[in-house]
């Protein structure tokens, strides 16, 4: 008998999965599927750890409909004819992905199995819409968020797919790799045992936070998400990074919420429609992903200072706010949206480090990483980027925390006070490396670099290479 396989990529969920829904119209069993491939084995430690976690929640879940999830480590297209000798004649189901990588991958895929006479089917399950859906009147693409959010706002989202209340099994299960097999928390280190007491994972916690968010702090949402120091954001980005909960379902929940006028829905859902302009340019232009987004970016003098960058990794350059944010991220893999724009500006522009050194620790360090947000928004502090905020505009650290965290509350937290360690500062003593060598103790008596100086140079930076671009 033929069996439909559903390739879970990131959307590690039953509710609102177009692909497992279109997968059980036929009645056929059900044979679900993930492939850890190159790229994602290749990704961040903090990332590949909360993915393994998210994996063995949905298997969980699909247990309890029972049903099991085949894991398979390899090239897809490998992995995929590999199963169809195995199993006989199939149908492949999967949610489509944006990026470079996952876009020319599943062109490969679709590609080889049209010809074989195999059915393959992608369906929209990552964002409010697919790209293509939201182009300019030139039949362009949108390189400014505004006009993008507006042309969006205008479209109506598609609703939810419902959760499967049956999935049909097989009559014969294809092997399976073991999870522990992977090792997807080799690299995490002894940071897990205390990661794991932050994390919310799963498809029904994924819930819980959303539903929480909705009648506790929604109405708060416009007036208090910069507040560092209050915790009033919805903490669903660490859910949506692995689809445990869709786009579409907060949409819908949030917009349908009574309780609260439409001012504050709408400065929560842009949000989720920034996320789907991150992946809309990462379609459009792939490049964004690793490269600077305009090309003239290429000739910018960065510096190379190794042990400035060090410092601003590990939460020692002096200036609370900064700090307290880098030692945030690695206690907790998470870190305050205002706090990850004011750690990106002290190293873009007062130390003069290259945007794409932090990209990459972001990628090793957030539980919450996501491909195409992480590399927009860090160019859009760089200056580099579509949309970008100015060169010109530098984020005083000490004024940021004078704004959004005026009890020092938030810096207190993850840096003690007067060398007194609070839980959270003294986990990350627990959690960094022995080569780090750091202690309770240590904190720079200095800024690595004074404020005033680092802006000076950043600006005298910038207005040399405005005149050499434009001599060029």
């Amino acid at each position: 008998m033929s069996v439909n396989v559903v390739w879970f990529r990131r959307d590690l969920r039953l509710s609102d999965n177009p692909a497992l829904y279109s997968a059980t119209l036929d009645g056929r069993p059900i044979i679900p599927l993930f492939i850890l491939d190159e790229h994602t084995d290749n990704a961040g430690a903090a990332f590949k750890w909360r993915l393994g976690l998210s994996i063995e929640s949905l298997s969980i879940d699909l247990e309890k409909h029972n049903s099991k999830l085949i894991l398979k480590k390899g090239n897809p297209l490998y992995v995929l004819k590999e199963l169809r000798s195995s199993i006989g004649d199939f149908k492949i189901f999967w949610n489509r992905l944006y990026d470079e990588n996952s876009v020319k991958r599943d062109t490969e895929i679709k590609s080889y199995f049209k010809e074989q006479g195999v059915e393959v089917k992608s369906t929209e399950g990552l964002l409010l819409h697919s790209p293509w859906k939201t182009q300019t009147n030139a039949g362009s693409y949108y390189k400014v968020f505004t006009p993008f959010w507006r042309a969006l706002s205008k479209q109506e989202v598609k609703p939810t797919v419902p959760k499967p209340t049956k999935l049909i099994s097989p009559m014969k299960w294809p092997k399976s790799d073991h999870l522990s097999e992977w090792k997807l928390d080799k690299e995490i280190g002894q940071g897990k045992e205390y990661l794991i007491e932050r994390v919310h994972v799963g498809e029904e916690k994924a819930k819980k936070n959303l539903n929480s968010f909705l009648h506790q702090r929604l109405k708060n949402y416009g007036q208090a998400r910069d507040r560092v120091d209050l915790t009033e954001s919805s903490n669903l980005s660490e859910n949506l990074a692995y689809g445990e909960i869709s786009a579409r379902e907060i949409w819908h929940s949030a917009v349908g919420h009574k309780d609260v006028e439409f001012k504050e829905k709408e400065m929560f859902i842009r949000q989720l429609a920034w996320r789907d302009f991150a992946w809309y340019l990462s379609y459009f232009s792939p490049h964004i992903l690793r490269k600077n987004w305009k090309a003239e970016w290429d000739h910018f003098p960065w510096r190379v200072n190794e042990d400035e960058l060090n410092s601003w990794k590990r939460g020692l350059t002096g200036q609370p706010i900064v700090d307290a944010g880098m030692r945030e991220m690695y206690v907790t893999g998470r870190m305050h949206n205002r706090v990850r724009m004011i750690v990106a500006s002290y190293l873009t522009k007062h130390l003069l480090i290259d945007w794409r050194h932090g990209l990459k620790w972001f990628e090793d360090c957030l539980i919450d990483w996501d491909p195409a947000s992480n590399a927009m928004g860090w160019q859009w502090v760089a200056g580099s980027g579509p949309d970008a905020s100015p060169f010109f505009r530098v984020f005083n650290p000490e004024l940021q925390a004078k704004k959004f965290d005026p009890d020092g509350k938030y810096q207190m937290k993850y840096l003690g006070l007067s060398f007194k360690p609070t839980p959270d500062s003294d986990k990350f003593f627990k959690m960094a490396p022995k080569s780090w060598n750091v202690d309770e103790k240590s904190r720079p008596s200095a800024s690595i670099v004074d404020l005033k100086f680092g802006r000076d140079r950043a600006l005298n930076t910038y207005s040399k290479f405005k005149k050499i671009i434009a001599d060029k």
